[in-house]
């Protein structure tokens, strides 16, 4: 399976989607034009992927994964993908497999804080909130 990138736009943010090293990137600014468009192809790969890992249920005690999401602005459609996208990686976490979580936060901005803690608490899954 190949990695995906996408580099950052005025409206997008960067994606790397490191399936090798399992890692997952999402940094910058998410408000694109056409989110649909825009996080379709992330959602599809973060699919593929999960279930291809899904496979063999062995192997996912052993996996670790490391999600960051270090976002200075992503409006509410944009936080719709980004929870589809935690509850992809929740399939493997409910599996077995270690995923950690880094959300990154500006210290004076209590919205992209509570939207991290929001997101933890629905996905069910324990977000390590960093400030930046």
């Amino acid at each position: 399976m190949e990695n995906l990138y996408i580099e950052s736009t005025e409206f997008s943010p960067k994606i790397i989607f490191d399936v090798k090293n399992h890692k997952f990137d999402l940094i910058g600014i998410s408000r694109p034009e056409d989110v649909v468009a825009f996080y379709e192809s992330v959602i599809y790969k973060v699919e593929t992927y999960v279930k291809k890992i899904t496979q063999n249920e062995s192997d996912l005690k052993n996996l670790e994964f490391q999600l960051k999401f270090d976002l200075t602005y992503m409006n509410s459609a944009s936080s719709k993908y980004i929870l589809q996208i935690l509850d992809l990686f929740k399939q493997l976490f409910s599996k077995g497999a270690n995923i950690k979580v880094d959300w990154v936060y500006d210290d004076v901005d209590d919205q992209i804080f509570e939207d991290g803690e929001d997101l933890s608490d629905v996905i069910k899954i324990p977000f390590n909130l960093i400030p930046r």
